[in-house]
């Protein structure tokens, strides 16, 4: 079983997995709440993974650098990678994972990932930084797939709101594949109706800086992602679960015509040898919210 620690301040109790720098547990100590999905064979199996070096299905199972092939996963290797511990106090934690020689077979890029976690009064703010330590450009996608427990299929009028005038969608996935080429508007708002999700994730662009509500049907915001530079952001749940996913993402699921090259995947991108990307979000849970 992998190690964990545990993050506590005078609201807030968090535990991270070793595997993958997952949150397995994020508890409201004076509400009894627990916000993250459990764990389950038949619904869901994480809570919180960490999307890297790609995001989504990959239609041809990995991605070729010309005529280089590189078997990868949908959404990558690093949710299943150990991390080692840099820094941990009451309530920060700080955790990384390299390339190791298994990954650079299937993907060869040297690289270090670091998670920062910090507990907030309101939440949990959480920063990741991609360093290349290559002496070439790296390739990467960067993603969060947090799954919050929430009575959405119990109850009716749940819905999602976008503070930012700028989102549009929503774009529908088939077969874990997202065309672009649909009818989307600006979005202010989406409905958590029973049926969804009965094709998959729905994706939202132009999510920058955005901040991304989740409402209760008696109109109270009970949780609120404010995302930093992630472009994109996908919704997902299983129908007739209690659990909703909300993904900020640089990157999303193959198109289905993806030509399984590096360059064309959508969201990609480069970053220079010695280079650091950083991405962050605070998730914050205002007092009234609790149910």
């Amino acid at each position: 079983m992998a190690k964990t620690w545990t993050l506590e301040n005078a609201r807030w109790r968090m535990t991270v997995s070793a595997r993958g720098a997952e949150i397995c547990r994020l508890t409201e100590k004076s509400a009894s709440r627990e916000w993250l999905w459990t764990p389950d064979n038949k619904t869901w199996r994480s809570t919180a993974p960490l999307l890297f070096p790609v995001v989504g299905r990959l239609i041809h199972n990995g991605l070729w650098n010309d005529k280089n092939f590189y078997p990868l996963p949908a959404h990558g290797f690093l949710r299943h990678q150990a991390f080692s511990l840099l820094q941990h106090s009451s309530g920060t934690l700080s955790l990384i994972s390299h390339a190791t020689e298994k990954t650079l077979s299937i993907w060869p890029f040297k690289f270090s990932v670091q998670v920062d976690y910090q507990l907030l009064d309101t939440g949990v703010r959480i920063v990741w930084r991609v360093t290349n330590r290559d002496r070439q450009p790296l390739c990467f996608s960067l993603g969060y797939h947090p799954g919050f427990a929430l009575p959405v299929a119990q109850e009716r009028g749940w819905r999602v709101t976008f503070d930012d005038a700028t989102v549009t969608g929503p774009f529908y996935t088939r077969d874990r594949t997202l065309s672009l080429a649909q009818n989307a508007d600006v979005v202010r708002e989406f409905a958590l109706t029973p049926d969804a999700f009965c094709n998959g994730a729905v994706y939202f662009a132009g999510c920058q800086g955005s901040r991304v509500n989740v409402v209760s049907p008696e109109g109270h915001r009970v949780l609120q992602c404010r995302l930093t530079n992630q472009p994109w952001v996908a919704l997902w749940g299983v129908p007739g679960a209690d659990l909703l996913c909300i993904e900020p993402l640089s990157g999303t699921t193959d198109a289905p015509d993806a030509s399984g090259q590096q360059r064309d995947k959508r969201g990609m991108q480069w970053l220079a040898a010695g280079a650091m990307y950083q991405q962050l979000l605070d998730i914050v849970f205002p007092a009234d919210g609790a149910r």
